[in-house]
């Protein structure tokens, strides 16, 4: 079906959608095609769900959101060269290229014009490329097929169309393209159409190439190559490349197999009215949205001007008002400055005596005085306004960001947060800039009000003026917000190679990786500065446009009006600067509206994080019935999960998850790694959230409601805990809320920390670094576990590979001290030390996603089990690989090596 008289409802100009991360671009590409057809989605919520439900890197579940989303998508695989095609009809599409690392990359190509191509690159934003070298860059896929099934596909209006228009191009008559088309089709199986397409392929290319011209002579070549080719022997008069449909290289395979070689598309066909959102399955009949991706289309777009002047009016109502009203005197009392300079020239020849010219001269410098009196006040009223903003949206981030869930940190780059955070000093600027706004716009009004009373007959032209030097500017600001949003996009991409080399900065080097980083570095750098160098022109070319508008329109105006009153006259002196500066008061207007774009993207990445929601609540499912009393707070908590399921990113982490767990069991879970326990963990962190199934604690539904409320209560102890580059007890009553002081002592000594407090030089007051890098691996790990001692109404300890980086004395005894510590509390321990689970009342074993093993450790070990194994496999390590003698054992002790052996004798 063409798409044709469909789509072009769909935007003349493809949205520009830049991505965050490098794992975006399906994302983006997907918003940039809804927001094509006039659909509003959230990016952010968006690269949200592709971090959980949504697989964002393919393209089949990218088809499956955007049918669910409102457009007829449908997703194909097409003979290169068809993309460019009008008969093919298959743009808009997003389609997969390569990169020049062998990456695949989605882009979208929007509409051809002539022999350019409209493509929207997430990497880079939009951009206009020739259909020759696009065609380049996109991915060629070989996929296989039944020979049957392509022969259908060959004789239908979607090949054939396409195919007939590509003769054409050569330049043969209707009846020989018909002629030519009836004669594949005589041919009964599958090689008459496949070297027809190869055959006009080759020839076009070299057209295109000037070997020959288009006309009798290249279709004399098609039909010499369509004699020649031979089935058996199909590459030696056309090289493979030019194959759309081939036969299988393995010669064992059937002849009935074919492997089909094109570009991957998804293709919009248009915005389909029938198609609504399914929010419930039983109004719908279609299968409910993601939370995720319902809320993609549910938020409404941001509006920074209105989240600013709601700031604007915390300062009080009347601020603002009495702001513009000193805007509007001082203003006048510049035109009226105008006219005193003016007058001077009438008066100044009856001011014959010195006295009379000295008072006229302090008189005139009195009002000018007036005048700075009330910009004084003005500027300093912006300046505050500016200050109370910047407070505000500090006080408004740091407030929100503690509040976020960890799946939007985790689909966002620390860089990209962090060079929000830093922008937020530049919104200081917004109320001078609007300031300057409203004082241009009275200055354009009272200067057309002097125009008028001077030469009421020039006053359609002066409006003129001022219109196009309103207008004009106000034209380009979708194309200036655009661009400046691109550039801003790769200024937060550039800040993550600064993030990444100061963090991996040893790692860099020790692996000589500076070349790649570079480079990388490079490609970012290159894509800001043609972003940087395309506003910049922009800007320019805006500029000279409205002054040479402008100016011409000043030029006729000031003609007339001479031509008019045939002479000179002292009120013209005045016409001609009022009219000359009116393309003056345009230019500043233009450099307000360049600088707009840049505040307002400002202000629109700083509120997409405080507009988030938060915590979300669960849906209660028909057939759960929780108990929604209060959480009983009691000793420990309860766990049960049924059928739980995770997913993240499109790919299932947790399956069929069945567990129940009373109040204050601890419980010990190995597995290999990589096999999903610490996934079963972040369930009760928030990490995660159950695609299917049911999370109950303390009988109630694991939600926004009480999610954080459970948090209070929990004591985490993970080597991904931070320690923070500042004092040793900071670190330490980090969690306690300055309530658990008497504890210090003992939760040192259980943590066996006073051996390391000892070495330091400033004790509880030294710096441990950045992450806690003036300690070792295992002294880190005590500092994370006594952090977590100090915590008080301790009822859920999640211990998650808690002693890595120790020996196995030290890690016996600390396990045993936490068990003790919180004893009351449920616990539940996450370990690959599976000797030491055997202290347990109980075990989980976890693989591929399951809970494969549920019992005591002791029946788990006297029969054939998964844990059996893991736990011989553990002592097989330990005592044949560990203690063999090929190892050169060292002992190094308080940062010396005391003794060193070499136990195979060298």
């Amino acid at each position: 079906m063409s798409s044709l008289g469909i789509t072009e409802k769909r935007r003349w100009l493809v949205p520009e959608v830049v991505q965050t991360s490098a794992m975006d671009c399906g994302p983006a590409s997907l918003k940039c095609l809804l927001e094509g057809f006039n659909i509003p989605v959230s990016y952010g919520r968006l690269r949200e769900a592709c971090q959980t439900n949504v697989d964002g890197t393919s393209i089949d579940m990218l088809e499956e959101v955007a049918n669910q989303l409102g457009v007829t998508a449908e997703q194909t695989m097409v003979p290169l060269d068809h993309i460019f095609l009008s008969e093919a009809a298959v743009l808009p599409a997003m389609v997969v290229v390569r990169h020049s690392d062998g990456a695949t990359h989605f882009v979208v190509i929007w509409r051809r014009h002539g022999r350019w191509l409209q493509v929207m690159d997430p990497a880079m934003g939009r951009r206009w490329v020739t259909c020759q070298r696009f065609a380049e860059e996109i991915f060629r896929h070989e996929f296989p097929v039944q020979a049957q099934d392509w022969l259908e596909w060959a004789a239908s209006d979607e090949f054939l169309k396409p195919l007939a228009q590509r003769i054409s191009l050569l330049g043969a008559t209707k009846e020989k393209v018909t002629a030519v088309l009836n004669q594949a089709r005589q041919e009964s199986d599958w090689f008459g159409w496949a070297k027809l397409d190869a055959s006009v392929r080759l020839v076009h290319s070299i057209v295109e190439a000037g070997g020959i011209p288009a006309g009798n002579q290249a279709v004399k070549l098609m039909d010499t190559l369509l004699g020649q080719i031979d089935k058996n022997a199909i590459y030696k008069t056309i090289p493979r490349s030019y194959w759309s449909v081939m036969p299988p290289l393995s010669e064992g395979e059937s002849d009935e197999k074919l492997v089909l070689s094109g570009a991957v598309l998804l293709q919009i066909k248009a915005k389909n009215p029938e198609i609504t959102p399914a929010l419930t399955k039983e109004t719908t009949g279609q299968e409910p949205l993601a939370t995720e991706i319902e809320a993609a289309l549910k938020e409404k777009p941001l509006q920074p001007s209105k989240a600013l002047l709601n700031m604007l009016k915390d300062d009080g109502i009347l601020s603002p008002y009495a702001l513009i009203g000193a805007l509007t005197v001082s203003v006048a009392a510049l035109l009226i400055e105008t006219l005193l300079f003016r007058g001077i020239f009438d008066i100044s020849w009856e001011l014959k005596l010195a006295d009379q010219r000295l008072f006229a001269v302090v008189a005139l410098m009195v009002f000018v005085g007036l005048l700075l009196l009330i910009e004084i006040p003005i500027k300093m009223e912006s300046l505050r306004f500016g200050r109370h903003l910047e407070t505000r949206l500090r006080m408004a981030l740091l407030r929100k960001l503690p509040n976020l869930t960890d799946r939007y940190f985790q689909s966002r780059p620390v860089s990209d947060m962090a060079e929000r955070s830093h922008s937020i000093a530049l919104t200081r600027l917004v109320p001078d800039l609007g300031i300057h706004f409203v004082q241009t716009v009275w200055d354009i009004v009272f200067t057309l009000t002097g125009i008028i009373l001077i030469a009421p007959a020039s006053g359609v032209l002066a409006i003129t003026i001022a219109l196009l030097a309103i207008l004009l500017p106000l034209l380009a600001q979708p194309l200036l917000n655009e661009r400046d949003l691109r550039v801003r996009s790769h200024s937060g991409a550039l800040f993550s190679f600064y993030l990444d080399a100061l963090l991996g900065l040893v790692p860099i080097r020790t692996h000589r990786a500076e070349l790649a980083v570079r480079r990388e570095h490079e490609g970012l750098l290159v894509e800001w500065a043609r972003s940087s160098r395309s506003l910049i022109q922009l800007s320019l070319a805006i500029d000279g446009v409205q002054s040479l508008v402008c100016m011409s329109f000043v030029g006729l105006m000031l003609f007339q009006h001479f031509m008019r009153s045939g002479g000179v006259t002292g009120g013209d002196l005045l016409l001609v600067y009022w009219a000359l500066k009116l393309p003056a008061i345009g230019h500043t207007l233009t450099t307000l509206a360049h600088q707009y774009p840049a505040q307002r993207n400002i202000l629109l990445r700083l509120l997409e994080p405080l507009s988030t929601p938060e915590e979300v609540d669960t849906p209660i499912q028909d057939d759960a019935s929780p108990d929604t009393r209060p959480i009983k707070r009691s000793t420990g908590v309860s766990i049960k999960i049924s059928n739980g399921n995770v997913v993240a990113a499109g790919h299932s982490i947790l399956q069929g998850i069945n567990l129940s767990i009373a109040p204050g069991e601890q419980i010990a879970i190995v597995g290999p790694s990589g096999a999903g326990k610490s996934s079963l963990v972040g369930l009760l962190l928030g990490w995660h959230r159950l695609a299917g199934g049911q999370l109950l604690v303390d009988n109630q539904i694991l939600s926004g409601r009480n999610q954080q409320a459970l948090r209070q209560e929990i004591a985490w102890v993970d080597p991904a805990v931070q320690i923070w580059n500042r004092p040793f007890l900071d670190n330490l009553i980090y969690s306690s809320h300055e309530n658990g002081f008497d504890r210090i002592t003992s939760a040192i000594d259980a943590a066996t920390l006073r051996g390391v407090l000892q070495k330091l030089p400033s004790g509880l007051q030294t710096y441990l670094g950045e992450g806690g890098s003036l300690l070792s691996g295992g002294e880190g790990q005590r500092v994370r576990l006594a952090r977590a001692l100090m915590q008080t109404d301790v009822r859920l300890a999640l211990l998650d590979e808690p002693f890595r980086g120790m020996d196995r004395t030290q890690r016996h005894r600390l396990l045993n001290e936490a068990r003790n510590w919180w004893a009351t509390a449920t616990l539940l321990c996450v370990t690959h030390d599976v000797e030491e689970t055997l202290s347990f009342n109980r075990v989980l074993v976890v693989e591929d996603g399951q809970i494969i093993e549920d019992d005591a450790p002791g029946r788990l070990a006297a029969r054939d089990s998964r844990y059996r194994d893991l736990l011989n496999a553990e002592k097989l390590v330990r005592q044949e690989l560990w203690k063999g003698k090929e190892w050169r054992k060292i002992q190094v002790q308080d940062g010396y090596i005391k003794s060193a052996t070499d136990a195979s004798n060298g």
